[in-house]
């Protein structure tokens, strides 16, 4: 088969082709995700697939409205999508302290795999795959790099495992005897027991993640501690 014979047949509006636009919206969703998970943001694989999937969807069905009555523009249900997609971005950012937001980049990968989902659906295959890698590489491999050059100079958060409460004050003067700064503060209980803290922290030495880990592990009291993305 030719890819001009190739191209006409999976734009046409069938069964196969609209089964092979929901899987690949799918696919899409779910590779964006990969990265999304390995950074423990709160937008699961079905949530990227998803809303994937329901842009393609709209996008398959703007078609059949146009070809089945011959008339209207089958990109107006998509332009709806982009716009209305915004209130589920806006539940995965988190406002933490007075200028720390989480989640933005999270926000923005369901904006854009819902794009991808309107390009699937559309049948533009070549745009949706390429756009996925792209949103993929930059999630992860951009990403990298943006941690490396913000963390030096910045704040970061960390969640803290401590014998008892009373070793935050051992905390603290371990962190300002390190050199660093401690910001906000936010304590977690159950049943009125100390079960940890996340703590901001500002990088004041400029040391890469792997050594101010390890000198925040030696202060005492740490039981555990971690990286919050």
């Amino acid at each position: 088969m030719s890819i001009e014979i190739w191209g006409n047949s999976v734009n046409n509006l069938s069964i196969v082709t609209m089964l092979l636009r929901i899987a690949l919206s799918m696919i899409c969703g779910g590779v964006i995700e990969l990265e999304r998970g390995k950074a423990n943001q709160p937008a699961g694989m079905r949530t990227y697939m998803l809303v994937s999937l329901g842009a393609c969807i709209v996008m398959i069905t703007g078609e059949f409205v146009y070809y089945k009555f011959a008339t209207g523009d089958p990109a107006r249900l998509g332009a709806q999508v982009i716009s209305g997609i915004g209130f589920l971005g806006a539940g995965s950012i988190v406002i933490s302290g007075k200028l720390r937001i989480r989640g933005l980049t999270t926000a923005a990968g369901l904006w854009v795999s819902a794009c991808i989902g309107l390009v699937i659906g559309i049948g533009f295959f070549e745009c949706g795959i390429a756009a996925t890698l792209a949103v993929y590489v930059t999630m992860g491999t951009f990403k990298r790099v943006e941690d490396r050059i913000t963390f030096h100079n910045g704040w970061f958060s960390v969640y803290v495992q401590l014998g008892d409460i009373s070793n935050l004050t051992d905390f603290y003067n371990g962190i300002n005897a390190l050199g660093m700064k401690i910001g906000e503060v936010q304590i977690f209980e159950k049943k009125h027991e100390f079960k940890g803290a996340v703590i901001s922290i500002q990088n004041c030495i400029h040391e890469d993640r792997e050594d101010v880990l390890g000198k925040i592990e030696m202060i005492h009291g740490v039981e555990k501690v971690n990286f919050i993305s």
